[in-house]
């Protein structure tokens, strides 16, 4: 069922500037200024919020940044948030393409991708989270032992993205194609809550490259 636009999700973000920051693709901001922690991990594409307000709670030395771009979705987060508020979380506002302007380089610990929109169309490609350009962009901003967290329920994308991570400075640490049936510690989204049982949801961990002799 799609979700009723609401008229009124521009103003009561604005009117939360302690927990929510508006992009503005003309001046953007240095997001690890809004950090409580020395470390940082950001979810692009937070949906209503479900994964991210029961995984801060479990890491309270990290600050977790949740990126939503359509603002109707992401006042649902932030109602959902607020049932059981903590400091660590800074909801952003607004399309993630310009991440690598939004961060110092090498600041941020992890990127979590859940449930990303497939675009499975080849002229869509473009549109997908972990095409090489995007992905040059996380590694841009990943600290040298970074990693990025990706959870999918679409097999073409997983093995596209599989490919596409390897290819731009990548090494996948683990990855599965059916989630439940590993001991991995996992926090579920809402998706998988409602759908996990019945699509297997694939995985990855992909930890950054780093060149040999560039460590100090």
């Amino acid at each position: 069922m799609r979700l009723r636009s609401d008229a009124h999700a521009h103003e009561k973000l604005a009117a939360r500037p302690e927990r929510v920051v508006i992009l503005d693709p003309e001046h953007p901001a240095d997001l690890s200024q809004a950090s409580t922690k020395a470390t940082m991990a950001v979810e692009l594409g937070c949906g209503k919020g479900g994964f991210i307000t029961a995984l801060a709670p479990k890491h309270p030395d990290v600050h977790f940044f949740a990126f939503e771009k359509y603002e109707t979705i992401l006042v649902k987060a932030l109602k959902k948030y607020d049932r059981n508020p903590v400091d660590t979380i800074t909801f952003v506002s607004g399309d993630a393409t310009m991440i690598d302007a939004l961060f110092p380089p090498q600041s941020v610990q992890t990127v979590y991708l859940n449930f990303s929109d497939p675009w499975p169309k080849a002229r869509h490609e473009k549109r997908r989270l972990t095409t090489p350009s995007r992905l040059e962009k996380y590694h841009h901003i990943l600290k040298d032992d970074g990693e990025i967290r990706l959870k999918t329920d679409n097999r073409s994308l997983f093995f596209y993205s599989l490919a596409t991570l390897k290819a731009t400075g990548f090494e996948i640490t683990d990855f599965t194609t059916d989630l439940k049936q590993t001991s991995w510690a996992n926090t579920p989204t809402e998706f998988e809550e409602r759908y996990g049982k019945t699509y297997p949801i694939h995985a990855c961990v992909a930890r950054k490259k780093v060149p040999h002799g560039s460590r100090l």
